[in-house]
């Protein structure tokens, strides 16, 4: 690993080392210039002159002092947001804030469509710009989302202008006009919710009589959530179980609740993020950054695949689960199916193989 390190750097570790510590663009040294300066040393310790005992050295009359200010290092901001988008979708591909598959975007953008017989808008909470491009090009009804991540509410403007964005908290959605909203469209809009009853009020409000709510969650199978599995997320995770969101929903006055597990779709998307992950690096060494900003891409880059090879080996043992749920105002007894494209979404053996190779199981 140190050959490897030594190699990417050129041999001069200390110097990128302290040059990214420092958070300023790294600069080589110049063959022998270090040589040259430590030769130097001595030359001038014995260049200097030296004052006779006996001689009387005379004082120069004092002269006006010059004050030399200190020249302040601009240091510009680093838009630390930006950058966390940035790497995210370097590794989870344009417009993804996490795994995700284009199919299971289809899926729940054709359920929540499915009982849309009039005119009318969708909501979304916690869209990426994935969900967001996959809907536009299904539907031309007007998509209102809401997005309680400030980094991701420029972004979303710029991934889907046809999108209205408000930036609202995730428990209290805005933008979301009463009785108004023939569905609604969420991901991971639980897993983060510290209120989560205010969060299930506001939707079922946001909905008309006829409404439905379709969303993306994980949920917990043990008492406790695994904390390095969500070591880089936006918040503090705030996992429920699926009985405690099943029995939300209909306390709140959802006739019709079901949902299906996609475990395995998220799980597979996951590990074709990192069986691409050479490309990825290969792409982040020349995306640009540099200095500190390259610090921190590198950084959050790190953050999420190691972030989700853990909750990759909690789901894989039982700890999380991925489900796709649907909430209906009204009953609704027509069995919930994935596709038969998303059924057939398989790893294929080369990238299984890398997956191995670059995780091990142990």
């Amino acid at each position: 690993m140190l050959a490897q390190v030594k190699k990417m750097a050129g041999g001069d570790v200390a110097g990128r080392f302290g040059a990214w510590w420092n958070g300023r663009d790294y600069v080589p040294r110049a063959e022998g210039e270090a040589e040259a300066a430590k030769a130097e040393e001595p030359k001038a310790a014995a260049a200097k002159p030296e004052a006779k005992p006996e001689e009387k050295i005379e004082t120069p009359a004092p002269t006006a002092a010059l004050v030399v200010e200190p020249v302040a290092e601009v240091v510009e901001p680093v838009d630390g947001g930006g950058v966390r988008i940035k790497a995210l979708e370097t590794l989870w591909g344009e417009g993804r804030l996490a795994p995700g598959l284009h199919a299971l975007d289809t899926r729940m953008i054709d359920a929540a469509l499915e009982l849309a017989d009039r005119p009318g808008d969708i909501g979304f909470i916690g869209a990426d710009g994935a969900l967001l491009n996959a809907f536009a090009a299904q539907s031309d009804r007007k998509a209102l989302a809401t997005e309680w991540r400030t980094a991701c509410v420029t972004r979303l403007n710029e991934l889907a202008p046809s999108a209205t964005v408000t930036r609202g908290e995730v428990d209290r959605p805005r933008g979301f006009p009463d009785h108004s909203l023939q569905a609604v469209v969420s991901v991971e809009a639980f897993a983060y919710a510290d209120h989560k009853a205010g969060l299930v009020g506001r939707v079922f409000r946001a909905l008309d009589d006829s409404g439905r709510w379709v969303f993306l969650d994980t949920t917990r199978r043990t008492k406790k959530t695994p904390a390095e599995a969500f070591a880089s997320a936006w918040a503090e995770p705030l996992l429920a179980t699926d009985d405690e969101i099943e029995e939300l929903l209909k306390l709140t006055g959802f006739k019709s609740v079901r949902k299906v597990a996609v475990t395995e779709q998220v799980l597979a998307a996951a590990k074709q993020g990192y069986a691409n992950l050479a490309q990825v690096l290969e792409s982040a060494s020349q995306s640009g950054f540099s200095g500190r900003e390259g610090a921190l891409f590198l950084q959050e880059l790190a953050w999420e695949a190691q972030s989700w090879r853990a909750r990759s080996r909690a789901m894989e043992g039982g700890a999380l689960e991925m489900n796709l749920w649907i909430a209906d105002k009204t009953e609704q007894l027509a069995p919930l199916e994935l596709s038969a494209d998303m059924l057939a979404i398989a790893i294929q053996p080369d990238d299984a193989g890398a997956t191995d190779a670059l995780f091990d199981k142990t």
